[in-house]
């Protein structure tokens, strides 16, 4: 548990904190004025909550649903994790890993026969144990088939001590740094054609906020140094290449999301792509995912999507203030229903399930049918979080109206550097090829993690990363961005046009700002019936209690067992002793003990 020691940095800066709380997005003069306060001071900067709000709130924002009909959940974390010694130990792990052909890294799906090729070593992502990955090799050859495990080191042709050098010296940030997903809109996700020149502009407008967010390495050696220069950009060219010399792949497993963008990078090796690839660490591999019946884990997501078709209004809530409806349309709808799909990954949002091809649920990962027109609901209310892909941040309100953002709160320098970003020219005016809104600040994600065996890592938190969060069963990432993820003449790749207008404008093709919602409350409402189902309830899949799914998993034993959350996020003043409000201060502090504790086998939440 917390104690207050931990709180009084924060607790010492937090008048600074209300007072800029409040900053309006559309207000530049105001913004900037901003930029000239403090760096420390603006990195508390927070938006103050009481979770007992959230009645109040669901009024003021006109919901109309059931809201949640249970308490939240208490926390849990999976006491069954060890950490082996030899290979050996690994092997049974690995051998269910090869099995599973659900998720984001079906590895089932790779025939004997066939090669595949596993890629490790990104920057922004955990530091592979290489003895996980000799276990996965052994593990893929015992099937029939044949693995290749390449990493990025290799692909940049330096050495490991090397890549670790350049690694230490670019992962300096911690948990506290949440003003790194500031990179989204111009990389990661966002794919900006031209990324160097939009962080030019934020330089110039905010140096102290672009220090923050894109420190200079701390290199003496020149060639390090430019190595690391080139190091995000210079990867998948790298790959490209070692592609084009080796020509036996059939496969490929690389990086730990983005299916779409990391597919589109592999340029005329695209169709070879099969999935992300989760398996970097002894967590991930030692824990219950693996092991999880691939066709249970499917009914758990097509029982999740079954309604969507069918629905004319969606609210969601979280106890950190998201609170927001929209209505839906019967076409929109039915276009929604037909694109939500993708394996570990649910598109719970309609303009994220349209303006695609869908993923087909039977040949996954193929995409099937026909093209589907892109969808942008006039969304309004609030998303609030502490979370994101890339870190931690004070708490920060979004305010969206008619489906963009409107408002600003807190956030830290998160906060600050989104709200700077509204001024990014032409992201509130400029219409993109195949929207059929302008302005690009409009909700755009909302990913959902399906398997109930995923849980937080500690170890990705001790080193500053944040990307496991969002494969958490339940958890909710919202994005935004006015991304059209295909064009209509080819499934999977970017129109032509999108690609025209990102260079000519130096602006994003894709989405970026990812913000998490670890306990949420996601319902809808049947048309014409005015019947609503809950479809997530305090970040719980509804599907998970379902008398199907539950007689599907007694094939494999106790389902009460197997489809029971191993983690259930402890937040203070929420499920878990402790002030919510100096939690929103400074999460990264609470997190970075969180990790600690369960490092140190002292964490009081541990679950048989």
């Amino acid at each position: 548990m917390l104690t207050a020691k931990i709180w009084n940095l924060a607790a010492s800066t937090a008048g600074a904190a209300l007072v800029l709380a409040a900053s309006s997005v559309l207000a530049p003069e105001r913004a900037m004025a901003q930029a000239g306060a403090a760096l420390d001071t603006r990195k508390v900067v927070y938006a103050p909550w009481s979770p007992d709000q959230m009645p109040q709130r669901r009024k003021e924002q006109g919901l109309i649903g059931p809201g949640p009909a249970v308490p939240v959940t208490a926390p849990a974390f999976p006491s069954y994790l060890k950490k082996p010694n030899t290979i050996e130990e690994l092997m049974p792990q690995a051998r269910a890993a090869v099995r599973q052909s659900g998720g984001r890294t079906p590895l089932g799906l790779v025939l004997p026969g066939k090669t595949l090729l596993i890629v490790v070593g990104e920057i922004r992502e955990p530091r592979p144990n290489m003895m996980v990955q000799e276990a996965i090799r052994r593990a893929v050859e015992e099937t029939g088939a044949k693995a290749r495990i390449v990493t990025t080191w290799e692909l940049m042709g330096v050495t490991e001590e090397e890549y670790v050098k350049v690694r230490t010296a670019m992962r300096e940030s911690t948990i506290s740094d949440g003003q790194r997903e500031l990179e989204y809109f111009f990389t990661t996700t966002g794919l900006m054609r031209n990324p160097e020149q939009g962080r030019a502009w934020v330089l110039k407008n905010d140096p102290d906020l672009y220090g923050a967010t894109w420190p200079t390495p701390n290199i003496d050696d020149p060639k390090l140094k430019e190595l690391a220069q080139r190091y995000m950009t210079g990867t998948p060219k790298a790959l490209v290449a070692w592609l084009d010399k080796n020509p036996g792949v059939d496969w490929i497993v690389w990086r730990s999301g983005g299916r779409g963008n990391t597919r589109r990078l592999l340029d005329q090796h695209a169709d070879k792509y099969l999935g992300s690839y989760t398996y970097f660490d002894l967590y991930d591999l030692m824990s219950q995912v693996p092991a999880f019946p691939a066709d249970v884990w499917r009914q758990v997501e097509t029982k999740t999507i079954e309604a969507l078709a069918f629905v004319d209004r969606v609210e969601v809530t979280d106890p950190e203030g998201t609170a927001f409806g929209y209505d839906v349309e019967a076409e929109e709808a039915k276009s929604w229903a037909a694109g939500v799909y993708q394996q570990g990954h649910l598109y719970m949002f309609p303009a994220q399930g349209t303006g695609r091809f869908p993923y087909s649920k039977i040949e996954y990962p193929r995409m099937t049918g026909s093209y589907i027109k892109p969808v942008q609901p006039e969304v309004t209310g609030i998303i609030a979080s502490t979370t994101s892909h890339a870190a931690s941040h004070p708490r920060l309100e979004i305010h969206v109206k008619n489906g963009r953002i409107s408002e600003l709160k807190g956030g830290g320098l998160y906060g600050e550097g989104l709200r700077l970003l509204q001024n990014y020219p032409g992201t509130q005016d400029k219409q993109w090829p195949l929207s059929n809104k302008p302005g690009y600040w409009w909700l755009y994600e909302a990913g959902m993690g399906t398997n109930p065996k995923y849980f937080k890592h500690p170890a990705e938190v001790l080193e500053g990363i944040n990307l496991s969060e969002r494969n958490v069963a339940g958890v909710v990432h919202w994005a935004f961005g006015t991304e059209v993820a295909m064009g209509p003449d080819k499934p999977g790749d970017w129109d032509p046009k999108t690609i025209a207008f990102s260079e000519q404008n130096a602006l994003p093709m894709g989405h970026s700002m990812h913000n998490h919602n670890t306990l949420p409350t996601f319902q809808v409402r049947i048309r014409e019936l005015d019947q609503w189902v809950t479809l997530v309830e305090h970040g719980g899949l509804k599907a998970l209690e379902d008398v199907g799914v539950r007689a599907l998993a007694s094939r494999y034993g106790n389902p009460t067992q197997i489809l029971s959350r191993d983690y259930v996020t402890a937040l203070p003043g929420v499920n878990a002793p402790g002030s919510y409000d100096e939690y929103a201060r400074h999460p990264g502090a609470y997190w970075t003990k969180w990790a600690k504790d369960i490092e140190a086998g002292t964490y009081p939440f541990f679950k048989p």
